[in-house]
């Protein structure tokens, strides 16, 4: 049976050799894009593993237009993003602007600790929304929804994950990790109604 393993910008395919057969076993590089994409360790959208899954909400108004807005997000895997501080480096991996497929390897730093993992848009609807999961240790996703309104634009973002280990690590997380993160998501969108306010 063919085994994938993650490489960056590319899969690695453990062909088995014949019974009896002791050489070393074959390697074929193919070329990653999204079609080739494999399914282990991603995250489908919404599909976090809801007994163990973590996830954070917050909300807020942004004196700006939604499209100036959606622009600000949608650009957060292409570039290193000021107003992320989840987000320390980008590397997009397609070389198209984003959509859905769209990959690149990004650096994480949560809790203070750093991790670099690739990145994939799931979901992506013009204006209003977009969601993009990670092969992160830890099902990192981020989900943005925007709703217009007459003075600006409603800014909503679920940043979900799976805490690791066993039960008593879990609930560590819940009382430790959960905190740290939810300032940085209130954080973020403080940084990102201050960008998208100051560049009208």
């Amino acid at each position: 049976m063919k085994r994938l393993d993650k490489c960056f910008g590319a899969i690695v395919i453990f062909m088995p050799m014949k019974k009896g057969e002791r050489r070393a076993t074959r390697r074929r590089i193919i070329e990653l894009g999204p079609e080739a994409l494999p399914n282990r360790k991603w995250v489908d959208a919404g599909k976090l593993r809801t007994k163990r899954a973590t996830t954070i909400t917050q909300t807020t108004v942004i004196r700006a237009p939604v499209e100036h807005c959606f622009e600000l997000v949608a650009r957060q895997l292409e570039e290193t993003p000021d107003w992320d501080p989840t987000i320390i480096w980008v590397n997009p991996i397609s070389s198209r602007h984003v959509r859905v497929g769209s990959m690149s390897r990004v650096t994480f730093s949560l809790d203070g600790a750093k991790e670099e993992a690739v990145a994939m848009v799931r979901s992506f609807r013009p204006n209003r929304a977009i969601l993009w999961t990670s092969n992160h240790s830890s099902q990192l996703q981020e989900e943005w929804q925007l709703q217009p309104e007459p003075h600006g634009t409603v800014v909503t973002v679920t940043l979900g994950y799976n805490p690791g280990g066993w039960l008593l690590g879990r609930l560590a997380d819940k009382i430790l990790k959960r905190n740290k993160i939810e300032r940085a998501v209130s954080e973020m969108l403080k940084r990102l109604k201050a960008a998208a306010e100051n560049q009208q």
